[in-house]
């Protein structure tokens, strides 16, 4: 390795890859690839296209502190603003060059180094692994009966087949969590009859999406501290809900109010109100915003359907009271499989370890969120634990990468050639998080994606994203073995 510029390898050019190789790049750093299986940057708003997706945290919130953007066109941007932003900040700081298209890791293992071994039969070896893929890119399908004798169209959400057109089919929409909530209103009026297959009713908030006027991004142009205000404003009230998810008594009663509010202004109907209450905490589940949704459930031709699935047949699918609801096109928006850091590839350490059976055998599980013991000079992105459900993951990926940037330095001014971080230490941490997550309303009892089979919440940060800022801010050489 050679310490003043080690070669490393990022696995995915969505926000998290790309905020790496920025940065990176920044520090002086720059002999790095950006090794993405598709043929273009963007990550998930590159893979779905479905009408109506849309991102749930504000624009000017979801992008990075470094490139802002004043010209989003509205509170909420839709997922092509988006992946248009995410192409422009690659184009704006040179990351054409580092970018290498088509190419899907499927292995690697380190022998003095990682050794990389792709899809496309390349093989390549670097000093540094970081991966990038995400937590939410490989789409989860329900375990229905009879999926496969359905005799017409069907396709998960996240992979929209937009050559397939929807006027005047019978639809039915399997599932009513994000996406589908998104794509509801935007295709109920182009079918025949839309069946909506609801198993848990979600809290849904007021949506307050108004566009931004012309004036108002002009002034975030000419007057960038009214921008960076702006962005401060939304950060602290998305902050500020954060007790709410340690079920404070007063916020939790607070939203539950708003949210019924909401439900009941839009719906009339006191057995269709029924339907759409859940009965759990507010945000044991993801709270989702709309203000189209409920009015479109409401439409003549829409059938909202709380009996639970039986099976899929060739004409459609039937429910557990026997009836069956004939179709000709099923869209699965069943959402993704959560944090699957490691689908399709096999990473393996120094001893011969595979890091699926390390998390098989304790959890997943990365000290910082970023680190796993036994895999020396690898690191993680929106790894374990780092995920939010009250504010933007764009403030915990800025914070990783900085911290990565932090190890590597470390690494240079040891003159070390390997970084691993120490397996007590990252016990610690683990236990310790998964103690802070006691209390919290996703361990309140409601069956979610932030919990795994084995009861661990794997996916969720449980204090403040300030909390978590500040202990990325600074590398301590203690918690790592160097081997020089």
């Amino acid at each position: 390795m050679t310490n003043a510029s080690p070669t490393i390898a990022i696995i995915g050019a969505g926000f998290s890859g790309l905020c790496m190789g920025i940065k990176l790049k920044e520090a002086g750093i720059t002999s790095f690839r950006i090794f993405e299986k598709a043929n273009k940057v963007g990550g998930t708003w590159r893979e779905n296209t479905y009408p109506g997706v849309a991102c749930d945290v504000p624009s000017h919130l979801y992008c990075f502190s470094f490139a802002p953007n004043p010209d989003w066109t509205k509170h909420y941007s839709g997922g092509a603003e988006i992946q248009a932003y995410i192409e422009k900040c690659s184009a704006d700081h040179g990351m054409e060059d580092h970018l290498e298209f088509g190419e899907q890791l499927v292995s690697a293992n380190f022998e003095d180094g990682w050794n990389l071994e792709f899809a496309s039969g390349r093989k390549e070896k670097v000093d540094f692994l970081i991966n990038g893929i995400g937590g939410l890119h490989v789409p989860r399908w329900p375990e229905l009966e009879g999926m496969d004798e359905f005799a017409e169209k069907a396709f998960h959400s996240a992979h929209w087949d937009h050559e397939h057109d929807l006027t005047g089919r019978n639809v039915a929409v399997v599932g009513t969590a994000a996406s589908a909530l998104q794509l509801i209103p935007e295709i109920v009026d182009k079918v025949k009859s839309l069946t909506v297959f609801q198993r848990t009713p979600n809290w849904v908030m007021p949506r307050q999406d108004p566009p931004y006027s012309d004036g108002q991004k002009k002034r975030f142009r000419k007057f960038g501290w009214i921008r960076k205000l702006h962005r401060l404003g939304i950060y602290l009230s998305f902050e500020g809900r954060f007790p709410l998810f340690r079920q404070n008594k007063m916020l939790q009663a607070w939203a539950r109010k708003q949210a019924l509010k909401h439900l009941e202004e839009q719906v009339s109907d006191p057995e269709l109100r029924a339907k759409l209450t859940p009965d759990y905490p507010v945000g044991c589940k993801r709270i989702l915003g709309s203000d189209e949704y409920f009015p479109a459930l409401q439409k003549d031709n829409v059938n909202l359907v709380t009996n639970p699935i039986d099976r899929v047949n060739s004409k459609g699918i039937i429910d557990a009271t026997g009836t069956h609801h004939q179709v000709d096109t099923i869209v699965y928006a069943t959402g993704f499989k959560p944090f699957s850091l490691l689908e399709g590839m096999e990473i393996t350490g120094p001893s011969g370890q595979k890091m699926s059976d390390y998390f098989a055998d304790g959890g997943v599980r990365a000290h910082n969120t970023v680190s796993v013991p036994g895999f020396p000079n690898f690191a993680l992105l929106t790894g374990p634990n780092s995920g939010l459900g009250h504010n933007s993951i764009i403030l915990m990926i800025e914070a990783q990468v900085g911290y990565i940037v932090g190890c590597l330095k470390a690494m240079q001014r040891k003159n070390a050639k390997s970084i691993d971080v120490k397996a007590d230490l990252s016990e610690q941490y683990d236990v310790q998080i998964q103690r802070d997550l006691q209390g919290s309303v996703w361990l309140s009892g409601c069956k979610s994606w932030y919990v795994g089979a084995d009861g661990r919440n794997y996916t969720l940060w449980p204090w403040s994203t300030l909390k978590y800022r500040r202990m990325m801010r600074r590398v301590d050489p203690n918690d790592f073995s160097f081997e020089v």
